[in-house]
């Protein structure tokens, strides 16, 4: 794919980093699309309140008069529930002589009311599914990220999603089933283990054949049950999928309470995942970048949702480049290239013992991790390190270059992605007397660069810092008595000096607790403007006597 039109190429200069984010997540089988309305409003099916309105003109409905007298302050759900209500009692009114009042007629009302529903919900359906697919905004650029994902979640009643997947299905593709499985319960074990779209709201296909109907969230009755709920445990599953997984929402609204509420409580238990959430434009809308800022940080602080504002044609282009099957990570490089816009990102995290980086890093498993030893550790680095003797200090010193030559080595290699890197690679000089530290980045440079035929990976370094008396109280619960305040101090304002430098962000701890720490990481990587380091510079500085502190 080398052709990529001017819409691909402005896409990925605005979010690079989204779109090497989700790509990551795609191969890794941690990620899911979330449709709401807008996907179906291409198909020319009604809105939520086009469709309450529709329903309440109708014949033997009658209930706009109703609606306009006790239900235009009201929610949309709860509107339709005074209209079912409504319809309920005029048809019990119109048959109480001829029907007796009990389950079997009431469940005849419900099945009654379901169809006309669906016939208002349908009625400016196309008449050629094939032609109206072709003629979508974007749906066919994301039915491949579809077929890779273990599920997609759809807010929408209709089975449009799934006949789209069925009218592209490949030749290739193995025909013992019929390419996805449809869901409206979370809790059943899947049959498939991609292609699964699941309608939490419940769902009415245009042809009735075999299909799940065991729910249809559609008036406040229903939605008060299904928020219910959801407070009590019983949407784990949906929950779950929002914490684990990396979710694109597209053709959504915030204002539905329901998946606000999912997006809050995955946050609690996931503080370090975030989704993506398109903010849909129509051709005219513009928006500054005071307004676009408010939006972004509002959506990122209440629900975790990094966002982008697209327009349709941008949310197609947006389609091809998440989709790794045909865009391949040779051809992000190149587009990357081309646009003079980076897709690696690199975050390093350091800090005094104690502070905490470790726990920050691993709030970010959506991420691409290295951690801060790839291998088992040695026995004898549970010593201070003034404290090693001289041969132990070397064979310390030894088997920590080579961890960080190993880190380098997986980062130089890698070309698309958010890397989280524990520990960045200046790291030993805060551990190294000054005499000593010239050496020591000599040392460093030589393993991590091998001459000069490899390069230290440049990123952002994110430096936590804490009160020194709270992490000598931390550290001394693991059995460590010589990393005292004093100590502890010396090692911050090292760490503080040898990471002066552009591209380093300082991140005070003091009276925060995790999720706070969480999200001010989560800041600098998905919202803050990308300014790496330049880490090799800086050794080299070092090794040649021009920076050296006190340690």
């Amino acid at each position: 794919m080398n052709n990529f039109t001017d819409c691909q190429k402005d896409i990925f200069k605005s979010y690079a980093r989204p779109i090497v984010h989700m790509r990551k997540q795609i191969e890794a089988q941690r990620f899911g699309m979330v449709f709401g309305s807008g996907l179906s409003k291409s198909f020319k099916l009604p809105m939520w309140t086009q469709l309450v309105e529709s329903i309440a003109s109708d014949s033997a409905v009658e209930g706009k008069d109703l609606l306009d007298k006790f239900g235009q302050s009201k929610s949309l759900p709860y509107q339709t529930e005074l209209l079912l209500q409504h319809y309920k009692r005029r048809r019990m009114d119109k048959t109480t002589k001829k029907h007796p009042n009990g389950k079997a007629f009431e469940y005849q009302i419900i099945a009654e009311w379901l169809r006309l529903v669906a016939k208002h919900l349908y009625k400016d359906a196309p008449a050629n599914f094939k032609d109206a697919l072709t003629t979508h905004p974007y749906i066919k650029r994301y039915l491949p990220v579809i077929r890779q994902s273990h599920l997609t979640v759809t807010y929408n009643f209709d089975n449009y999603l799934e006949r789209a997947l069925a009218e592209t299905r490949s030749e290739e593709e193995d025909k013992t089933s019929r390419g996805y499985e449809t869901v409206t319960n979370p809790f059943a074990q899947f049959r498939r283990q991609n292609s699964v779209v699941f309608h939490p709201n419940g769902f009415y296909p245009q042809e009735l054949m075999e299909v799940p109907m065991d729910k249809f969230i559609f008036s406040e009755a229903s939605y008060a049950e299904q928020f219910l709920g959801v407070l009590s445990g019983n949407q784990t599953a949906l929950t779950s999928h929002f914490a684990k997984n990396t979710c694109l929402l597209v053709g959504l609204s915030l204002e539905d309470e329901m998946l606000r509420n999912l997006l809050i409580l995955s946050a609690s238990l996931n503080p370090g995942n975030y989704h993506y959430y398109v903010h849909f434009l129509k051709p005219d809308d513009v928006l500054d970048d005071h307004e676009k800022d408010a939006i972004k940080r509002t959506n990122f602080y209440v629900y975790n949702l990094v966002t982008l504002f697209l327009k349709e044609e941008e949310i197609a282009a947006l389609g091809t480049l998440i989709d790794t099957k045909d865009c391949k990570d040779e051809d992000i490089c190149d587009l990357s290239d081309l646009v003079g816009t980076p897709a690696l990102y690199c975050y390093y995290m350091t800090g005094p013992m104690g502070v905490g980086k470790s726990t920050a890093v691993n709030q970010f498993r959506n991420l691409v991790v290295l951690d801060e030893w790839l291998e088992e550790r040695l026995p004898i680095l549970a010593k201070g390190f003034r404290k090693l003797k001289p041969d132990e200090r070397k064979t310390a010193d030894k088997w920590i270059a080579d961890q960080f030559k190993l880190k380098n080595a997986n980062l130089r290699k890698s070309r698309v992605g958010i890397y989280l890197i524990d520990r960045p690679p200046l790291d030993p000089i805060s551990f190294t007397p000054k005499a000593n530290q010239k050496e020591k980045a000599d040392a460093l440079l030589n393993s991590l660069c091998e001459g000069d035929g490899w390069h230290v990976v440049s990123g952002t370094v994110i430096l936590l810092t804490g009160d020194t008396k709270e992490l000598a109280a931390r550290i001394m619960t693991t059995g460590r008595t010589d990393y005292n305040p004093g100590a502890l101090e010396t090692m911050t304002k090292a760490l503080s000096k040898i990471y002066r430098m552009k591209g380093t962000k300082t991140i005070d701890t003091r009276g925060l607790g995790i999720p706070e720490v969480t999200r001010k990481v989560g800041e600098i990587i998905h919202l803050e403007d990308y300014v790496p380091c330049k880490l090799e510079s800086r050794l080299k500085a070092f090794k040649n006597g021009t920076v050296s502190v006190d340690t």
